[in-house]
Parts: C-alpha cells; sequence; structure tokens
C-alpha cells in the first residue's frame, strides 16, 4: 500500500483530536468549583479575560481583513484565502487555552485545598491538556485539509503545480504567524503591566503582600497569566509547528536531493505524518500522566514530555520506512541513507532535549541561588547576575542548533534541517499542555491567597507552581531553537524560489539588507519593552489613584475597582502590540520592493542571527530574575522576604518580566513571520522591475559603485 495515499485524510485526526480535547473539558467542567468566594474570584478572572479576548479579537479581525486584501492583489485568492484559514486557526489555539485557564484556575484551588496535591496536579495539568491538545489538533487540521483541497487535484504532478502549493500554504503559515505576533505581544503587554503594577505598588510602595485582595491590579495580574502566558503561547507554538511543517513542504517541493515525483510527495507527506502521529502521541502523554507518581510534580511533566517523545520516534521509524525515501545529490554523487529522514527527526528531537537541560541549568534552583546570593548587595549586583546568566546560556544552546543542523544535513541535506524543525515541534500538543500548566497553577495560587484557603492548599499550588515555572523557562527556549531551525528551511525554500545559489556579502546591497534585518530585532525589543513600560505606568498611576481617592481600600472596608484596572491595561496592549506586528509585515515588502530579493535575503539572514541570540538571552535572563526572587521568597537562599535581598530581586524580577514573556517570545515569530511573508510573495516581489533579468545585484548601476568606490578613495587619501 502507498502510504502517501492516507495523507489526504489524515485531517480526520485533527477532528478525532478536538474530540478528545472536548471529552477532557468536559470532565474538567464538572469537577467542584469551589466555594462563594472561590467562585466569585474566579468570576472576575473570568470576565476581565473574556472581556480582553473580545477586544483583541476585533482589532485582529480587522487586519486580517486588510491584509487578505492586499495579499488577494499580491499573491492571488487562494493565497489570500489560506492566510485567512491560518489566522483564524491560529485564534482558536489562542482562545482555547484562554478558556481552558480560566475554568480550570478555581478547580485546581478547590482541588488543592482537598484532596491535596495529587489531585490538583491532574487538574491543572487537565486544564493545561485542553490548551495543548487544541493546539497540536487544530495544526494537523488546518495543514492535513489545504493538502486534501491542494496537491491531490488532476495535473497537480507537474513540478510548477507543487510549487503553487507550496506559496499557498506558506500564506497559512503567515497568516498564523501574524496572528501569534500580535496574540503573544498583545497579551505580553497585558501581562507584565499588570504584574508590574501589582508588584512595584503592591509590594514595594504600599508593603502588601503578593495576590492581596486590596490590590486593584491583582485581578488584573492573574488574567494576565491567561492572556499572556496561556492564549499567548498557544498561539505561539501553533505558528512555530505550522511554520515547521510549511518549510518541510516549501523545501520538499524544490531541494535537488529528493529527485522525482516519488521522492517529492513523500517529502511533503512525512511532516504531516510527523504532526499527526505528534497528535497522537500527545493524547498517550496526557493519559500517562495518571499513572505518575504526583509527589514530585517536576518530574512527573518531565516524564510525561520524554514519554510523549519516546513514542513518536518509535512510530515515525516505521513511517520513514514505509514512505521508502531514496535521496542523492547529483552534483556532488553522495548519497543519502534509506532511513535520513528519521535520523533528522531524531537530532531534532534530541537537541530540543539538550536545550531543555542548557536551559534548565542556567535558570534553574542552582544559578537562581547564585542570584538571589548576590542580591543581597543590591539591585545592580542582582541585575548584573541576571543579565551574565541570559549571555552564558545563549552560547551553548546555539550550538545545540549549529550541531542540530549540521547531523540533519549530512543525513538528509536541506530538507533533513526542516524535517529537524519538525521533529522538534511535532510533540507540540504535551509541549503547550505542560507550559499552559504554569500559569493554571499561579492562578490557583492566585485564588487560594485571595480566598484564605489556608496554608495547605497554598503549599499544593507553590508546589505545582515551580514545577510550571521550570518547565515553562525550557519551553521557552525549546521555541526560540526551533524557531531557528524552521527560520533556516525557510531561507533556503526562499533562496530556492527567487533563484539564488548565493548571497554574496561583498555586494552592498546585500550588505545593506544583512544589515537592516540585523536590526530589526532590536527595535521590535525596543517597541515591546517601552510598550511594557508605558502599559505598567498607567497601571501603576491607576491603583496609586485607587489607593489615595478611597482610603478603605487599604482598611479593607471597600473592594478595589479591579475592573478599571484590566481595562486599562487592555486598552495599552491593544494600542501598544500594533507597531511590531506591522514592522514585521512591512520590512520584507520594503526591502524586496526596494532593494531586491538578494537584499531581502540578505535581510532574513540577518534577522534570524540577531533575533535567536536576543531572544536566547532575554528569555533565559528574564527566568532566572524570576527564580531568584522566588527562591528567596521560599526563604531557600537571600533571606525571605522583606529583606534588602529580596527588595533587590523583586527590581531584578521587574526587569526580566517583559525580557521572558514579552520581548523574548516575540523574537522567534518575528524572524519566522518575516521569512513567511517573503515565501507568500514572491510572485509580486518577482514581477517587479527590480528583480527581472540578472536580479538585484543591478540595483546599484555599476558606473554609480565605481563613481562610489573613487569617492570613498579620495576621501581618505
Amino acid at each position: 500500500m502507498d502510504l502517501t495515499l492516507l495523507t489526504d485524510w489524515l485531517w480526520i485526526l485533527g477532528l478525532l483530536g478536538l474530540g478528545v480535547t472536548y471529552f477532557i473539558w468536559d470532565r474538567l467542567r464538572k469537577l467542584p468549583p469551589g466555594n462563594e468566594v472561590m467562585r466569585g474570584l474566579a468570576a472576575q478572572i473570568q470576565s476581565g479575560a473574556l472581556a480582553f479576548a473580545r477586544r483583541v479579537g476585533v482589532v485582529l479581525a480587522a487586519f486580517v481583513v486588510a491584509a487578505a486584501i492586499l495579499l488577494f492583489f499580491a499573491a492571488g485568492f487562494r493565497t489570500a484565502g489560506a492566510f485567512v484559514g491560518g489566522a483564524l486557526c491560529a485564534m482558536l489555539a489562542a482562545f482555547s487555552g484562554l478558556f481552558a485557564a480560566v475554568r480550570a484556575n478555581v478547580r485546581t484551588a478547590e482541588a488543592a485545598r482537598y484532596p491535596g496535591l495529587p489531585a490538583g496536579l491532574r487538574t491543572a495539568f487537565s486544564g493545561g491538556a485542553v490548551a495543548g491538545l487544541a493546539v497540536a489538533s487544530l495544526a494537523v487540521l488546518g495543514t492535513g485539509l489545504l493538502f486534501f483541497m491542494g496537491i491531490r487535484r488532476p495535473g497537480v504532478y507537474e513540478e510548477i503545480r507543487f510549487r503553487e502549493f507550496a506559496e499557498i500554504v506558506s500564506g497559512f503559515a503567515m497568516g498564523a504567524s501574524s496572528i501569534a505576533l500580535f496574540a503573544r505581544v498583545g497579551g505580553g503587554i497585558f501581562s507584565k503591566a499588570a504584574d508590574m503594577g501589582a508588584d512595584l505598588v503592591g509590594k514595594t510602595e504600599t508593603g502588601i503582600p503578593e495576590d492581596d485582595a486590596r490590590n486593584p491590579a491583582t485581578i488584573a495580574d492573574l488574567v494576565g497569566d491567561c492572556a499572556g502566558d496561556t492564549a499567548g503561547m498557544g498561539a505561539d507554538l501553533f505558528e512555530s509547528c505550522v511554520a515547521a511543517v510549511i518549510a518541510t513542504i516549501a523545501v520538499g517541493m524544490t531541494e535537488a536531493t529528493l529527485g522525482g515525483y516519488e521522492n517529492r510527495i513523500a517529502a511533503v507527506s512525512l511532516p504531516l505524518f510527523a504532526i499527526a502521529v505528534g497528535l497522537i502521541a500527545s493524547i498517550a502523554g496526557v493519559y500517562i500522566l495518571r499513572h505518575l507518581k504526583p509527589e514530585r510534580p517536576a518530574q512527573a511533566l518531565r516524564t510525561v514530555q520524554l514519554a510523549s517523545a519516546a513514542l513518536f520516534l518509535l512510530i515515525m521509524l516505521g513511517v520513514v520506512y514505509a514512505l521508502g525515501f531514496d535521496m542523492a545529490d547529483e552534483a556532488t554523487g553522495r548519497v543519502y541513507g534509506y532511513f535520513g529522514p528519521f535520523w533528522a527527526l531524531l537530532a531534532g528531537s534530541v537537541a530540543g532535549v539538550a536545550v531543555g537541560a542548557v536551559t534548565a541549568a542556567f535558570t534553574g534552583p542552582a544559578a537562581a541561588r547564585r542570584i538571589a546570593e548576590a542580591s543581597a548587595t543590591g539591585p545592580a549586583a542582582n541585575v548584573l547576575a541576571g543579565i551574565s546568566a541570559g549571555f552564558q546560556s545563549s552560547v551553548p544552546a546555539l550550538l545545540v542548533v549549529c550541531a542540530a543542523v549540521g547531523v540533519s544535513y549530512a543525513v538528509s541535506g536541506l530538507y533533513g534541517i526542516a524535517v529537524a524543525a519538525v521533529g522538534m515541534l511535532a510533540t507540540v500538543g504535551i509541549t503547550v499542555t505542560v507550559h499552559a500548566f504554569g500559569p493554571i497553577a499561579d492562578n490557583a495560587g492566585g485564588i487560594v491567597q485571595l480566598g484564605h484557603l489556608g496554608p495547605d492548599a497554598r503549599r499544593v499550588t507553590e508546589t505545582l507552581h515551580t514545577a510550571g515555572k521550570e518547565s515553562g523557562s525550557v519551553i521557552t527556549a525549546f521555541s526560540i531553537c526551533s524557531a531557528a531551525l524552521t527560520a533556516i528551511a525557510l531561507y533556503a525554500a526562499y533562496a530556492s524560489w527567487v533563484g539564488l545559489e548565493g548571497i554574496n556579502l561583498i555586494d552592498p546591497v546585500v550588505v545593506i539588507g544583512f544589515l537592516i534585518g540585523g536590526v530589526i530585532p532590536f527595535a521590535v525589543a525596543a517597541l515591546t519593552i517601552t510598550s511594557v513600560t508605558k502599559a505598567a505606568g498607567a497601571v501603576m498611576a491607576e491603583v496609586r489613584r485607587q489607593f489615595t481617592d478611597t482610603p478603605g481600600i487599604m482598611e479593607g472596608t471597600v473592594a478595589p475597582d479591579s475592573a478599571r484596572t484590566v481595562d486599562v491595561a487592555t486598552r495599552y496592549a491593544l494600542r501598544e502590540m500594533i507597531a511590531p506586528g506591522v514592522l514585521a509585515v512591512a520590512a520584507p515588502v520594503a526591502v524586496g520592493a526596494g532593494l531586491g530579493v538578494e537584499a531581502l535575503g540578505g535581510m532574513l539572514a540577518g534577522a534570524t542571527v540577531t533575533g535567536v541570540l536576543l531572544a536566547l538571552f532575554m528569555a533565559n535572563a528574564g527566568s532566572a530574575w524570576d527564580m531568584a526572587k522566588q527562591q528567596i521568597e521560599m526563604s531557600l537562599a537571600g533571606g525571605g522576604r522583606g529583606t534588602d535581598a529580596h527588595r533587590a530581586a523583586i527590581v531584578g524580577d521587574t526587569i526580566g518580566d517583559p525580557f521572558k514573556d514579552t520581548a523574548g517570545p516575540s523574537m522567534n515569530i518575528l524572524i519566522k513571520l518575516m521569512s513567511l511573508v517573503s515565501l507568500a510573495l514572491v510572485p509580486w516581489l518577482l514581477s517587479l522591475p527590480i528583480n527581472r533579468g540578472a536580479g538585484s545585484r543591478q540595483v546599484l548601476d555599476p558606473e554609480n559603485m565605481e563613481a562610489m568606490r573613487q569617492a570613498v578613495s579620495a576621501f581618505f587619501g
């Protein structure tokens, strides 16, 4: 039997996955939601989260319509339609995480109160599973339907139709990336503005503890956990998974080592089989947790991830064998092994585990303790120690990526690099599940504190939250490194589509593009951090106003106006998330149309290098600061709450929040979005006069270039 014939029907697995997701959701919502006070707190969080989602949804819908109209004229109806489909799937992925979090938080709090840790772990994990399996199922459903409607139509076996299909699916990934960037940036701005407002005014100025009912920003902070850490990450990893699949399809349709039709259809089918098998492995992982000992939640979460990855690789060994690859490089005469794509999948999976180990080494308890001890001498020492940890962590993490690129290229050429990215992201269902677990546990801890449910319940939620934080920092770094592999594959596809044999770094136009690309991640980081600062300032002003105008709030006789604080954070998040998204979409258009396709290639390369390094530095430094503060608050280092070390750690954590949850994660979406925009617009770019004939190398007239050289020589004597 020809296994590729089954590729047409893989989208059905996506529907089945959504069915399993609903089953878990239905069981979750039937769990007891606690007493009247707990239900009231949960209702406030839910109301704020849904209000944020509605307003963001309106803005995103307007953007999708406008972008689809422009894409229709630039790339055609089918690419524009795929863009809309990708955007809708990404929005569903984001909102599924949001809805799961606002339902699971209060049920986790109740489970932590009675019967305790095992029930709390399973409840929070079930909430995360709703988010994770929805993301994985939508990825299988969306890409599978595109394949079903596109590749099997009559006449598609010619080379030109392969290329057409790749251009269409790049539109789907572009839609997913656009929404992911807006959701990540918007959710991150909201989340960190509320968090900073609650911490700096509540803890530092008024001396009230975290998650205090008197703080007007407390509810907004808990809403931010749902909006930024759960919904934002859901859209982020959905986009990462889809982008990796589309990159593999794009390279598979153009890579010379794949030869004829049989190899190409197998190459296109492999990533779709991989995410379908990854969905099955993720579902298995969700149910494996029920049979693990819950006394050590962090270890249970790691075991589930490793078990899902092992099951995925075992099944994919059989899939690669059945697909029957026959790959050879005619230019060099090299013949790749029969199982070359499987070794690339394995390289990606192992790289993901290695990146996790590196991140844990630089953000885990040992590293956090060093930062906590440094905090005793003041905020400057805390900040410098965190910056050092971020810089150091970038080196081994990037070396892991280099190793994955080298191994995957050795076993399967450029196609292998794309397959390695799929290997990292195929079990995205369990990855998102584990990441969403942390914010849900954090929300549950807030409800326990606000509802005065006692130290035992608080101890359970603290244990769960610590496990979630450790896993969250690992997954953030993991998503950044997978973005690097995906961006390299997308870059190779772009170069093939526009006919670039290489990028000439002696060409001044290419150098201009390279430098422009290198500075774009810095510009986006500056925009996002400035946005968080503005939004946090507005939240802090609102919190101070309420404390000043209503003295009864501090006395506990008057409830704070939490809804107004949520509204302030939402307005700033909506306003400030536009500029980074527009820059990411507009930059490739401007460079490709103004300087040519070679300069655009240079821009993509420059953005990938600086974007990945910036993302690793900011994400890991932020996580290290966060863990150091927690070590001090748990009296494991630094002297405990209220000490000078604790006040210094609050400063470091405040700096780290926008680093790790807003600016850092936006980098991995940024570099992929620019590549996908470039791919989707290839037909339009090649139709421009600047890109015709000899290509963009002639964008600067040779006579003018010679005149420039003479002028420079004369200037320097």
